[in-house]
């Protein structure tokens, strides 16, 4: 039986995480109390299975039981047959403060008299257990509604075929590097279409911009070199027993080099293994 963990800072978009794996098919709670987990897992067992993908539940600072942070291995102690992911989202702090401030809802800690800086700052304090025995962290800070949703599609809903899910991601440094990346590459060292006038506009993706790039020698033997690399580590990663594995590709802007690169790699790397996925969390929309 599948579980799916869904814990993480507030305001990081847990709930729209929940709302899209029940669209998915998974059966959905949200805040459920430590004590009723048990419950939960011996009703789903026995009544919905076969009905639901799986099932999926939310536990964070809200949830009043004390030893929060350990849930992963209570749930290890609820029997055998579990096959259990636990998904950590996270944003910056300015991120958060950003969500907070513009939708006025008070964070979970700030009833305890700490200030909304503070409040962030404990609650990250304390669920670092969590975070660092999640499968997979998601940073939210630089994503809107539609790429979380993606993003959970992707990686979430397509590890159930595959033993190792690979996403590519294409980004801007300027906007900060992805705090989920497991490998981080800077592409900034290639020729900058951006200072073309006629470039400019376009991006990575475009045949204009394709052709600046690989009019150049430089970007041919970056991305050989890659490949190569990554094609020798990705079985180390598998033989892991990892689930999921993500390759931040960044640039300036995360408009031009990166989205090229990643294209590049992504295309590369799905002609040898399974559940690859290419995201450009910065490229504009077109």
């Amino acid at each position: 039986m599948r579980i799916v963990v869904v814990s993480g800072t507030s305001g990081s978009g847990k709930s729209s995480a929940l709302n899209q794996l029940e669209d998915l098919g998974y059966y959905c709670v949200d805040n459920l109390p430590i004590a009723l987990v048990s419950f939960l897992v011996e009703y789903f067992a026995r009544q919905t299975q076969g009905t639901h993908q799986g099932l999926a539940i939310c536990i964070d600072i809200r949830t009043a039981d004390a030893g929060v942070t350990d849930f992963r291995d209570y749930l290890k102690t609820l029997g055998q047959g579990l096959e259990l992911q636990l998904i950590f989202f996270d944003a910056t702090p300015q991120a958060l403060s950003k969500r907070f401030n513009e939708t006025r809802r008070r964070h979970p800690l700030s009833k305890s008299g700490h200030s909304l800086g503070d409040a962030i700052a404990l609650e990250r304090e304390l669920l670092e257990p969590l975070a660092s025995a999640a499968d997979l962290t998601v940073d939210t800070s630089e994503l809107s509604p539609y790429q979380l949703r993606q993003i959970i599609t992707q990686r979430v809903d397509g590890s159930s075929n595959s033993s190792l899910s690979i996403q590519v991601l294409s980004f801007g440094f300027k906007k900060g590097a992805p705090v989920d990346a497991d490998i981080i590459l800077d592409m900034r060292m290639l020729a900058n279409p951006h200072w073309d006038p006629d470039l400019r506009s376009h991006t990575g993706q475009a045949q204009e911009v394709i052709g600046f790039l690989e009019s150049h020698d430089q970007t041919h033997e970056v991305a050989t070199d890659i490949i190569d690399m990554l094609r020798r580590w990705i079985p180390m990663y598998q033989a892991s027993q990892r689930a999921y594995l993500s390759i931040g590709i960044g640039c300036t802007g995360g408009k031009h080099r990166s989205v090229y690169m990643a294209e590049r790699i992504g295309h590369a790397l799905a002609a040898e293994f399974a559940a690859v996925t290419v995201v450009h969390r910065d490229m504009p929309a077109s």
